[in-house]
C-alpha cells in the first residue's frame, strides 16, 4: 500500500510509457512535472488489477492531466498512460 500523504518523488524510481503518453498528446516530462508538483491519487478500476492508481494534477504550466500509474517492487512506479483534462 502506498501512503500518498507521505509520497516523495525523489525516493521513487519512475518509468514512463512514452509511446502511450504521446498517443494522447502528453509528453513524459509533463507527466514527471505532475508527479513532482503533487497530485490527487485514487485507485483505478479494479478490473485492471491492484496497485494501479489514477493521479490528477497540473504541470508547471498549469495544464491539467490524468495519469494511470502502476506501483510495483520497492518504490517503483510506471506511468502507463495519460490524458489532458
Amino acid at each position: 500500500m502506498v501512503f500518498w500523504q507521505r509520497f516523495e518523488a525523489s525516493e521513487w524510481s519512475i518509468e514512463y510509457d512514452v509511446d502511450k503518453l504521446a498517443a494522447h498528446a502528453v509528453a513524459d516530462w509533463e507527466a514527471e512535472e505532475l508527479i513532482w508538483n503533487g497530485f490527487i491519487a485514487k485507485p483505478n478500476k479494479k478490473e485492471h488489477g491492484s496497485n494501479r492508481y489514477q493521479l490528477t494534477g497540473r504541470t508547471d504550466a498549469g495544464r491539467p492531466l490524468l495519469l494511470i500509474v502502476w506501483i510495483f517492487g520497492d518504490r517503483r512506479m510506471r506511468v502507463l498512460n495519460g490524458w489532458p483534462l
